[in-house]
């Protein structure tokens, strides 16, 4: 986990975890979901996004993520499996076909878990926290680069380790369309804001480490990253059936 406060300019081994975990709180806006939970919501002027989970006013769990403003992907058999990820399908609204399954940690997980833990279709607005970043080998012809997003945990061999479930952890292979060098004002650290192009109709915000690239890139370059995908649903409690949560297991 905090390696991927590091990808939004969060330095959690230099930074008290009370101190940012107060700051978030208090600076945040206040998402009321039921008598049970309230979240916490702090976005940066950065785009960096934190969100601290309470359950009965007392913070049980913190969430990087990056507010992105990609256009937003359609999806379907959207279902949480643990306290902060769903499974969902995402879809190519041209003709309506399967583009492959993920796992996100999403945003606004608690108001998923308060409406039941799943829908049936969705739009996610997709994003990622980068561990690494980097250019495709200077041997492979840019024509040739694929583009692609791949979840390894989901697209995998039939036979899985007994209690396995899959993870948020992706690969990333796309174009870049935007690039900066972007600061996170709550703590002053740097990381690089990118918007990858992974898939003719799919554009993911990414955010990284500084260190993991000595400048921003230029728009058309090729780069590949290992990263853990975020994202939202944009829900509306106050809109959503109230009931409960399915557990993965009995899915």
């Amino acid at each position: 986990m905090t390696g991927l406060f590091a990808s939004i300019g969060v330095d959690l081994a230099r930074e008290d975890l009370r101190q940012f975990t107060m700051s978030v709180v208090t600076a945040g806006v206040a998402v009321t979901l039921s008598r049970r939970f309230c979240d916490h919501v702090w976005t940066d002027a950065s785009g960096a996004r934190v969100i601290a989970r309470a359950r009965w006013g007392r913070i049980h769990h913190m969430q990087p993520s990056l507010a992105g403003g990609a256009v937003a992907v359609a999806c379907a058999n959207i279902r949480l499996i643990d306290d902060r990820t769903a499974v969902m399908d995402l879809l190519d609204e041209t003709d309506g076909g399967l583009v492959c399954p993920v796992a996100v940690h999403l945003e606004d997980h608690t108001a998923l878990h308060v409406a039941g833990g799943g829908l049936a279709r969705g739009q996610v607005t997709l994003s990622a926290l980068a561990e690494t970043v980097e250019p495709p080998p200077a041997d492979e012809p840019a024509a040739t680069t694929p583009r692609g997003l791949i979840c390894d945990d989901l697209v995998r061999p039939g036979l899985a380790e007994p209690g396995w479930t899959p993870t948020a952890r992706a690969r990333l292979r796309g174009t870049v369309r935007l690039a900066e060098l972007r600061t996170n004002t709550l703590t002053g650290e740097q990381f690089h804001w990118l918007r990858l192009r992974v898939h003719p109709h799919i554009d993911i915000d990414v955010a990284a480490p500084a260190s993991t690239l000595p400048t921003s890139p230029s728009p058309g370059a090729p780069l590949r990253a290992t990263a853990t995908l975020t994202g939202r649903l944009d829900l509306q409690p106050h809109t959503l059936r109230k009931g409960r949560a399915p557990s993965y297991r009995s899915a």
